[in-house]
């Protein structure tokens, strides 16, 4: 298992041009007004695109201060990253490895990083509240 006060890396690239831009504690704007209110947040969601999508990307360069540790994403969601490195994996294993489980998770929310930056380069608006981020989440469950 990942040790909870392990820090959790994200790319330099995604830091600045999609965490600045849509989690509260950068933006200035109210909780209201925001689809993630923390970054682990959009860790959590861009790791759920990413793994949805099959879509591991390496981060190309860390960003310098890694901006929250494991501990602060809550439960469920701890939960759910560990099922679907698991399932991801093929075995339990990966459990008792901490160091590939945590890489392995970073990996995936980078790769659905790169799909929420494509989505924000068409559609500037998308993901700009929780209204929004609701509509993305109905579009793709076909409700």
């Amino acid at each position: 298992m990942i040790e909870q006060t392990a820090y959790i890396n994200v790319d330099e690239f995604h830091y600045e041009n999609s965490y600045r831009r849509l989690c509260l504690s950068e933006t200035g704007k109210t909780k209201k007004e925001m689809a993630f209110h923390y970054m682990w947040e959009l860790f959590v969601w861009s790791a759920i695109m990413g793994f949805i999508n099959n879509k591991p990307v390496e981060i190309r360069k860390r960003y310098s201060s890694p901006p929250f540790r494991w501990q602060v994403i809550k439960d469920p969601h701890q939960k759910l990253l560990l099922a679907l490195a698991v399932q991801n994996y093929g075995s339990f294993d990966i459990l008792q490895k901490p160091d590939l489980l945590k890489k392995n998770l970073e990996e995936y929310s980078n790769g659905g990083l790169d799909l929420i930056h494509k989505e924000l380069a068409l559609d500037p608006l998308a993901y700009q509240d929780s209204e929004s981020l609701i509509f993305e989440i109905k579009t793709r469950l076909n409700i």
